[in-house]
Parts: structure tokens; sequence; C-alpha cells
């Protein structure tokens, strides 16, 4: 696909964070309604300082229309993670037939390795869009569209890629990241631009770029960095108080990757909610080390923390160890214990095939959060992701298990969202990595243990927020709600798992693993029938095109000599 040279007027963008399938398909998918947009609000705001008018559509909210919106904006931004990469290929495709400049971004593109296997996403991407920004699109958003519109080459736009009128890729040199002041001078998220945003029930603020940790697995760090580069804590709670005028929600998530991780900000940042009066419940993912600053765990509960969810991992040690992550079984029961005595739920994050994993480890550790009664948990399987420390050493690229070849390889990345197996380690087979997965999450998420919460008191959660000077009735209030909430979670885990091994997909998936190579093909087309056929047609004729033009510049490269 060739980069259009016609040079554009932009005035209304439509930016757009599909869904890892189209709105209303059954995908048993837990965030439905609840998962907030990523980057949207916050590139809404950005953009909308510079004069343009930005509509964020989320497919987890909305519907997509993709005649509606080459008819009614100027530019499509489609922002995708892994697993909403086929999706977001395609929407991306059939806007660009229909005339519309269509640029992609977001965390399958993120990634600052320059390597092979890093840039696979993007040229797999050009083969369906016109332009790929990598990394941070802060300052590579509004350059691009200075140059969309004839202001600058596209040479001079940091972190884009796309094709000449040859057919040749080109990938600009990555833009550096920007510095906590050029954060700090970002407007805060505009959230009333999101397309239905009434039907969200979490609101989100996220305020922390990255994560000072290196996990071998994770992608975070190596994307946006180990510094500090947070919003101060004046310009985060602006970001909590714009989010929560802009509709009603349940509850709030602190989307940082690690809040607790820089303790002074985090005890800074909650001081500044309780200074302002501000009167909520929310969430945030954390490390397990974070509890022994106490002056940071009491400024959080003041401010209304009420869940951890805690990345435990495994209480293997040696999978600990070579994960890099820095803590112990035995840090790891003093945290849950400390946070259920201030009365706090505990969500534990479990990932299954770390490397000395075994189908015994796994069911020890499921055995260890019923003991430590840990409310809530995810089991899920050891992922590949593009830009993590593991992708590159154990090239993960190439060794991970991807079923679907030729014009439906991009498929692949459908699966790459933890409850797929994708990768085995030295003692188990992809096949027992789902297995143990699959077995931990049916253990925890039991009808016994969803009606077990509501047979008791939160006695800590009482006296937690009496101290917190709420009265008698809404501190009862809250300790009865608090494990009427925790049932409510598991029998939905009870409910969600039943609907995802029942899901067409999902079976074709499961069996696929475990398959000989002689039951493969029925299996891979069993999954295939069960995706959109209309997915199916333009990846067939994406693939048809990138043969006929790698057939050609192999043709003009032997030419030329």
């Amino acid at each position: 696909m060739s980069t259009p040279t016609v040079v554009r007027t932009t005035q209304r963008i439509a930016w757009i964070e599909p869904s890892r399938m189209p709105y209303g398909v059954d995908d048993q998918n837990i965030y439905t309604g609840v998962l907030f947009p990523r980057g949207g609000p916050k590139m809404a705001a950005v953009l909308g300082q510079l004069g343009y008018e930005v509509e964020v559509i989320s497919g987890e909210l909305s519907a997509i229309d993709h005649e509606a919106i080459a008819r009614d904006f100027d530019l499509a931004c489609i922002s995708v993670l892994s697993n909403t990469a086929p999706h977001g290929l395609v929407l991306g495709r059939w806007l660009t037939e229909l005339g519309l400049p269509v640029v992609m971004g977001g965390y399958q593109f993120a990634h600052r390795d320059t390597t092979e296997a890093c840039m696979a996403p993007t040229d797999q991407a050009l083969d369906f869009v016109p332009y790929v920004i990598r990394g941070e699109g802060y300052t590579a958003l509004p350059a691009f569209l200075e140059a969309l519109e004839g202001k600058r080459p596209l040479s001079a736009v940091r972190g884009l890629s796309y094709r000449d009128a040859a057919g040749r890729t080109i990938h600009n040199e990555t833009a550096e990241l920007l510095s906590r002041e050029a954060i700090n001078e970002l407007p805060p998220a505009n959230w009333r631009a999101v397309r239905d945003r009434d039907r969200m029930v979490v609101a989100a603020v996220h305020g922390m770029q990255g994560c000072p940790r290196s996990c071998s697995w994770c992608a975070v760090w190596p994307r946006d960095g180990r510094t500090d580069r947070n919003s101060t804590p004046d310009h985060f709670v602006d970001e909590l108080q714009a989010v929560l005028a802009s509709s009603d929600f349940l509850s709030v998530f602190f989307s940082a990757d690690n809040f607790p991780a820089f303790p002074r900000w985090a005890t800074e940042v909650c001081q500044e909610i309780n200074r302002r009066g501000i009167d909520i419940n929310w969430s945030c993912q954390a490390e397990v080390g974070a509890i022994r600053h106490t002056e940071m765990v009491d400024a959080m509960i003041a401010a209304g923390c009420e869940r951890w969810c805690l990345g435990l991992e495994t209480i293997n040690p040696a999978s600990l160890s070579d994960s890099n992550k820095r803590q112990s079984r035995e840090t790891m029961e003093a945290c849950i214990k400390e946070l259920h005595r201030r009365g706090l739920q505990v969500h534990g994050m479990f990932i299954v095939g770390l490397p000395h994993d075994t189908p015994e480890s796994v069911r020890a550790t499921v055995a260890w959060a019923k003991r430590m009664k840990i409310e809530t948990v995810q089991f899920l399987c050891l992922i590949d992701l593009p830009g993590s420390a593991d992708y590159e050493q154990f090239n993960l690229a190439e060794n991970s298990f991807r079923p679907l070849k030729g014009a439906y390889e991009p498929l692949n990345w459908l699966f790459v969202n933890g409850h797929y197996a994708r990768l085995g380690n030295e003692t188990m087979t992809v096949s027992d990595v789902q297995t143990a997965a699959e077995n931990a999450m049916l253990s925890f998420y039991t009808v016994p243990r969803a009606l077990a919460p509501l047979l008791q008191f939160n006695a800590a959660n009482y006296r937690t927020n009496r101290i917190r000077g709420h009265s008698r009735w809404r501190s009862l209030r809250s300790a009865l709600l608090h494990h009427m909430f925790v049932a409510g979670l598991r029998f939905r885990g009870v409910i969600n798992i039943s609907r995802w091994k029942s899901n067409p997909l999902n079976k074709a998936y499961r069996r696929l693993v475990k398959a000989e190579d002689w039951q493969t093909e029925p299996l891979i087309e069993q999954m295939l029938f069960a995706l959109p056929a209309t997915w199916l047609r333009t990846f067939e004729q994406v693939y048809r095109e990138r043969q006929a033009r790698l057939e050609r510049l192999a043709s003009e490269q032997i030419a030329a000599g």
C-alpha cells in the first residue's frame, strides 16, 4: 500500500480504540462496559489545545461504524493493544479504502527497540494502513498532522513509519521519551470526548509513565522507561477531578502499572486528594514491597484506597528470581496479612508458565492463595509481549505458539491476552500451561467459595472506616458491602470461566494446543469459522497484495543489479 500524497486539511479526528471483537459479539470479555479508553481522552485534550475536534470511540462502549467515520471525520487514529490489533488492522484497511487517512499507534507499536522482531508488528500494520506511529504520541502525532497538512516532510516526524511511493518501508528514528516537565505541561485528559461515556462503570487516572522495576516478561518499563516521569500530585488530582466531573462511576482505578513504586510521590498524591476533600473509593496496581512504607499506606487508605492488585506471580522462588521479581513468599505473605489487617481487599495477579514452573508449583500457588484468603485472583498464561526483555532474549516471536499462517497470521495477536497459552518452559508444554491455568481458575472460582464471604463480617474494614472519620452506619455499610462485592466478583468468575470454555473459538484453541499435527487443519478451520467472515476476506486480500508487492520489489532489486 503506497502512501497517499494528497495534502489534507484535518479538523475532525476520530480516535478509535477497538475492542478485541466487534461490539455486541459474545467475547466473554470481563471488561465489556468497564474497560476505560486508554490514550484517547489524553490525546483528545492535547489535540484539542491545537484546535482539532476529537471524538474518542471505544469498541468496548460503542459499535464502530467505519462508513460513518469515513464520512464524518478527516482522520482516524487507531490505538491498539496486541490482542485488539487484528480488529484495528481490519478497521484501518476499511477506512483507508474509503479514502480516509489512517494512522495506527498504541501499545502494540510503543516499544522503543528497533530490532527486526520488535519492528515486525509495525511492518505488518503497514500492509493495512499507510502510517504507524511508534512510541509516545504526545509530540509525534501533532507533528504528523503538520506533515499531513503539508507543513513539514514525513521524514521529519520522529517515530513515524510509512511506505514511500515505490512501496519501500521507511522507519523514522524513534523519538526520545518526554521529560517529566513536558509530561506535566500536557492538559488534563478530556473524558467528555468519549462517545457513550455514560456506559462506563470504572473511571481511570494514569499519572505514571513506566515502572522502576525490570520484570523480564513485562513490556512497560522497556517502553515507558524506569525513571520518574510522573505527573505532579497537583496535576494527577486535576486529572482525577476532570474524569469524576465527566460522568457518574461506580469506582476509580489508578491505572499506573505500579502506583506505589515511587512512595513519596504516591503519598503526596493521596495527601492532595484528602486536601481537596475528594471522597472516592479506588483501586490500584501495586508491588509487595510497598507495604513497608507505612506513611504511604496510611495516606492511601485515608484517600479512599480499598483494593491492591498485587503482582504476586508465583510462590516458586526460582521462577521469581528468573523473572527479576524482588520478592519472596515470606514478603508476599506479610504484605497480604497487613493489607487484610487494614481492611483492604487483595486481587492476586499470577502467571502460569514462568521458568521453572510445573503443574505441581501452580497447584501449590493456588492452594496458598486460598490459605491467604486472597479475595480475587487471575491466573494468566505467560505471553510474548513485543518489546519485553524476554521477547528479544528468547526469540519469542518465533518460539511462541502461533497456529495461524499465511494470510491469517496477524490473527494470532487475538490470543495475546493471558487466557491462551502461547509459551511452554523446560518442564511444561504449551498444552500443560493451558491446562494448569484453567485448572487454577476453576479451583479458585467455585460456588461454595463465592458464597463464603456472605457469611462473614469484615471487622478490619469497619475499624479502618471509623479511623477515617466515617459514621458508624457508613462504616458498617462499607464492611458489609466489602464481602458482598467479593462474593459478586467470585460468582462472576464462575460464570465467565464457564462461558469462556464454551465459546467455539476458545474450544478450538484449547483443542489445538493439545492436537497432533494431523489434527490441526480441521481445528484451525473451526477457529476461522468462529471469526467474522468480513475479517477473513480482508486478511486474504491484504495478503495477496503483500505478496505482489514483495515480488515486485524483489524483481526491481534484481534488475538494479
